[in-house]
């Protein structure tokens, strides 16, 4: 009887498995051991991932896959250099002595916050002005400023300033202002403190005499110029730099404006020039309103000098061979007439109105409140006063020569004799003149510190009084 055959019961593939592990415990090496690792789920073979990174995350640093794998995470790319709303304690200031904090934002830090008590860095020096043209120095020690050295004795300054006329000085804004006439005048103004020309206040004028108001913010200017039937003078705000014309009926005869003199902030005196030789009215001037009053007839071209206390006007009429000149009384509103025999360009009257100073070609008379008992000064043709302005301040009276060994001197007021010199050098001013805007016209700074000369046709000069 055939037998059938016996089937061999094949192994299980988890006996396999079993057997291997087994065997690989075991040590054996069989290729089963080294199974290679399983791909990343995420990764596609060529792309590049990026991931937020740095102090605020706002930095990148990317990975790359290759063969399945992703690779190593480059360095973090971080624009910021500081987290987030951190504060930081630091050195500041001046010469690193204050403290200050500073806050990061955006991943940046900000300025910092300091406190320093220091006012300039240390061993700094510092040059300043002192009056007008002289400076001084000063030394920064531990943070602040040491005392101010010696103020330097300055020297004079000179400029030229073609078809100079007149010039007054303004200590609150440190300028000088100059009128010039020819060719298109301009009311010209120098800096005290760059010691350059600003620009001019007023353009194509024939501008003439000029004047500051009391109160330091006005320039009432004359101009030469007139248009039939009127002539005029200006006001210039120096607040806003601003200007305006008031303007008068011209008389018969009767020319440009020659001389303009504030008497208080809101009027003044206004002279005139005359076409050919005659009278002028003398006026004085609302200038709020514009109004005007004739309050005598003058002679051509009549100059126009006020006492510094403001109570008395002295006035010279240029065009009379007798020499007529006198005085005004302000609050009064009364005039005193006198004579020196001799042309007059100028009177100067001292500070408080007690003495006045008139040149001629004869020399300079000098005379009491009362405009009697003249004393002369110079002689004839030779050696003479061209120009006379006192002090505001002091009893000092300075004087423009020609002729004479110096040029500019100062005379006490109460002996009449010589105390300094101003200006040694001889010639600066020439001939005797009849006009009053020509050589040796001076005025002094209302502290007394400083005055001011015209020189032959173009010259302006400062000068210290040194009193």
């Amino acid at each position: 009887m055939n037998q059938p055959p016996v089937s061999t019961p094949r192994p299980s593939h988890s006996l396999s498995w079993v057997r291997i592990v087994v065997l690989c415990l075991l040590g054996v090496q069989l290729t089963a051991c080294d199974a290679e690792p399983l791909p990343d789920s995420d990764c596609v073979n060529g792309t590049t991932e990026a991931s937020a990174c740095g102090l605020n995350d706002r930095g990148a640093q990317h990975r790359t896959c290759a063969a399945g794998q992703w690779s190593d995470l480059t360095p973090c790319e971080d624009p910021d250099v500081c987290v987030d709303g951190a504060e930081e304690s630091l050195a500041c200031g001046l010469n690193g002595r204050g403290t200050g904090t500073r806050t990061c934002s955006s991943g940046a830090w900000g300025e910092p916050r300091c406190e320093d008590k220091d006012k300039c860095r240390d061993w700094d020096l510092e040059t300043i002005r002192c009056g007008v043209l002289a400076t001084q120095s000063r030394e920064c020690t531990s943070g602040q400023w040491g005392p101010l050295g010696f103020c330097d004795d300055p020297a004079p300054l000179s400029l030229q300033v073609p078809g100079r006329q007149d010039l007054i000085h303004d200590a609150r804004r440190k300028r000088l202002y100059i009128t010039t006439r020819e060719g298109g005048g301009q009311v010209r103004v120098f800096s005290l403190v760059t010691g350059y020309f600003d620009a001019p206040l007023l353009t194509g004028g024939s501008f003439l005499g000029i004047d500051l108001s009391p109160d330091g913010d006005t320039l009432i200017v004359a101009d030469g110029g007139f248009s039939a039937p009127r002539n005029w003078i200006h006001l210039i705000d120096l607040k806003t730099g601003t200007s305006r014309r008031i303007e008068f009926e011209l008389e018969s005869g009767e020319g440009g404006t020659f001389m303009a003199l504030f008497t208080s902030n809101t009027e003044a005196l206004v002279s005139s020039d005359y076409n050919g030789s005659g009278w002028s009215p003398l006026r004085k001037v609302d200038l709020v309103t514009g109004a005007a009053t004739s309050l005598a007839l003058a002679a051509v071209n009549t100059m126009l000098t006020l006492s510094a206390d403001g109570s008395t006007v002295a006035y010279a009429q240029s065009n009379t061979s007798s020499g007529n000149w006198g005085r005004y009384k302000v609050g009064a509103q009364t005039f005193a007439n006198a004579m020196t025999g001799w042309f007059v360009r100028e009177a100067a009257v001292s500070r408080d109105a007690s003495q006045y100073a008139v040149p001629t070609y004869n020399g300079l008379y000098v005379f009491n409140s009362d405009l009697a008992s003249p004393t002369l000064l110079g002689t004839y043709a030779r050696q003479l006063p061209t120009g006379a302005v006192y002090s505001p301040v002091s009893d000092e009276l300075y004087l423009a020569w020609t002729g004479a060994k110096t040029s500019i001197d100062v005379y006490s007021t109460k002996t009449l004799r010589k105390l300094r010199d101003i200006e040694l050098k001889p010639g600066l001013f020439q001939d005797f003149s009849d006009h009053a805007f020509s050589g040796g016209r001076m005025r002094v700074s209302r502290d007394g510190a400083w005055l001011f000369a015209t020189t032959g046709t173009d010259g302006v000069v400062i000068y210290p009084t040194r009193r």
